[in-house]
């Protein structure tokens, strides 16, 4: 085997420069941008990081122009055009885009960046009809991805052990940031040198091939297709237990959805050259039951995030989420009612949905202050009746949520109509959104309670020692606790005990059926309400009776622990029976 020499790759180099100088260009101008903002603090940092991160997203833009311009036989000045106007739009996205400190601003640049990258796989071959050519295109653009990924890693690993080498044994003072400054150029500059280099000198090639690499079909037919088998049969028996019990789709139901349709959808495309051949007929098999299985699917998907939409409203997550879900559907129903629809609708809808939802009046973040709005104004109006809403600790969680979400998206007008006082115009800077939201629910007298990651404040009540539990009457006691299951011999039955999946239901049960069900809710809603630490443990309501036809019980709790939203994460009691 004959290793390429020194000169043969630094030609090639060179000529990839020569080929593809505006995406080279970003890539070097980002890379030293990163490197700035790694020595940097505060401020500075976030604008250096803001600047590489909008330079970035000209390399897939100016690859994409520059292999549709090689594609369609543009002129160097129209290409050239192109760019520049690419250039131009990013200018004007850097210009308004505040930078990723914030989850809905870092969703936005993903989105475009997505996108873009999507376009790469197109825009040579958007228009005319669509032929093996188009496949193969971006088969090459999948393996060049693939060598340049795993060129990179091992580049930066062995470049990495080599200053710690000259760290650890020589003395050799290497700074930690060096080690970051390394990584950012390698996968910055270095992979996108190696991701052009690897990437075919004529986009128009293989028009009307026939031949399929073995290894590619031997992996979708033998690995994907199988595993996309499992997931469908999962998805479908989820389905059926649905329709059986009656019961909404969990919010879990999104992995598993997403999980089949990537690589359902991976595996269709990967098969697609050979979808026409006669002595494949498996693909079309394939095909047919993968997006007819896709579509309920999506639906569960949909039914899923409408149960938390319709409490808690639209958010950026939320609004993506529906929109690929609706995109699922439509996709499936499109290749099932037309099978022969060529695989260029899937990444340009795609991209396409991504686009909108990125900026302007349908975007991710406008649905949502919408949505929030309107939420906000009903629950508002709910407590302002004259038979109000209680001001209960989930109606205060609710109110604080929607109006420090529009604090922090800056819905000044939307908030001053809501509470009738003004609202300063730099509500997202740091620090401010929870003080500016305390002080628009304190003009309604509703206090404010911090967002959920940090304001389910911890509470707990135990029952003091010299607080005796009274047994008169009582022929058996039972140590019990929120993580106990067991069984247990009374009165000549055998009683099983255990608590729900949210520890607020304690049920005994007897050979016969005879159950007794003991409810915390009542417990949990007094510890939510109660200071942090209440000073006085009433007997009411932590003694708990319950019947049943045979026995009769109470429950004496002697701790429990939960949150200010009224859940309950332990509790621990002494168990009191007798026969009735």
């Amino acid at each position: 085997m004959r290793f390429p020499s020194v000169t043969a790759l630094t030609e090639r180099a060179w000529a990839v420069a020569l080929r593809f100088p505006w995406t080279l260009a970003a890539a070097a101008l980002a890379a030293a941008a990163a490197c700035v903002a790694v020595g940097r603090n505060g401020e500075r940092a976030d604008q250096w990081g803001r600047i590489a991160m909008t330079v970035m997203l000209a390399v897939p833009l100016s690859t994409g122009i520059t292999l549709a311009g090689e594609r369609r036989g543009w002129s160097r000045g129209l290409t050239l055009a192109l760019q520049v106007a690419g250039i131009a739009l990013l200018v004007l996205f850097y210009v308004g885009w505040p930078g990723p400190r914030e989850q809905w601003e870092m969703l936005r640049y993903v989105q475009l960046s997505a996108a873009l990258h999507l376009l790469v796989a197109v825009l040579p071959f958007i228009r005319g009809p669509e032929t093996t050519a188009f496949w193969e295109y971006n088969r090459q653009l999948f393996l060049a991805f693939l060598r340049a990924a795993v060129f990179s890693a091992v580049l930066f690993v062995g470049l990495a052990i080599a200053l710690a080498a000259l760290d650890k044994l020589f003395g050799v003072h290497v700074p930690g940031e060096l080690y970051g400054r390394l990584w950012l150029v390698i996968a910055l500059l270095g992979n996108t040198w190696i991701f052009l280099a690897a990437l075919p000198n004529d986009v128009t090639m293989r028009e009307g091939a026939t031949d399929y690499p073995r290894a590619l079909k031997i992996f979708t037919q033998y690995i994907l297709t199988p595993l996309v088998g499992v997931y469908l049969v999962i998805l479908t028996a989820y389905l059926a237990k649905i329709l059986v019990t009656r019961q909404w789709p969990s919010g879990w139901i999104g992995w598993l959805v997403g999980s089949v349709a990537v690589s359902g959808i991976l595996g269709f495309l990967l098969v697609d050259p050979l979808r026409r051949a006669r002595d494949e007929g498996w693909i079309a098999i394939y095909a047919r039951w993968l997006f007819i299985g896709l579509m309920p699917a999506a639906v569960m998907l949909l039914l899923a995030l409408g149960k938390r939409i319709e409490p808690y409203g639209l958010t950026e997550l939320r609004v993506i989420a529906l929109a690929l879900g609706v995109w699922l559907f439509t996709v499936a129903v499109v290749y099932t009612i037309r099978p022969e629809s060529g695989i260029r609708l899937i990444p340009l809808s795609l991209a396409a949905v991504l686009a909108v939802l990125m900026a302007g009046p349908i975007s991710a973040t406008r649905l949502s202050v919408r949505s929030q709005t309107r939420r906000l104004n009903e629950l508002l109006a709910a407590i302002a009746r004259p038979t109000p809403r209680d001001t209960t600790s989930e109606t205060r969680q609710e109110l604080s949520g929607a109006t420090r979400y529009l604090v922090e998206r800056h819905a000044t007008r939307p908030l001053e109509r809501a509470f009738g006082i003004p609202v300063p115009a730099d509500t997202g800077l740091a620090g401010r959104a929870d003080s500016i939201a305390t002080r628009l629910l304190a003009s309604k007298s509703i206090g404010y309670l911090p967002p959920d990651r940090a304001s389910r404040f911890y509470r707990a009540q135990t029952r003091p020692r010299p607080l005796p539990v009274s047994t008169a009457g009582w022929q058996w006691l039972i140590e019990v606790s929120s993580g106990d299951t067991g069984t247990v011999m009374v009165g000549g039955d055998s009683l099983h005990y255990g608590t729900d999946s949210t520890r607020t239901v304690l049920t005994v049960t007897g050979r016969s059926g005879d159950t007794l069900r003991f409810e915390l809710a009542a417990a949990a809603r007094a510890i939510a309400v109660q200071p942090a630490r209440p000073p006085v443990w009433a007997a009411e309501p932590f003694l708990i009776p319950a019947e049943s036809a045979r026995f009769r019980g109470a429950l004496a709790l002697e701790s429990i622990y939960g949150a200010d939203n009224g859940k309950i994460s332990s509790w621990s009691a002494q168990l009191l029976l007798a026969l009735r």
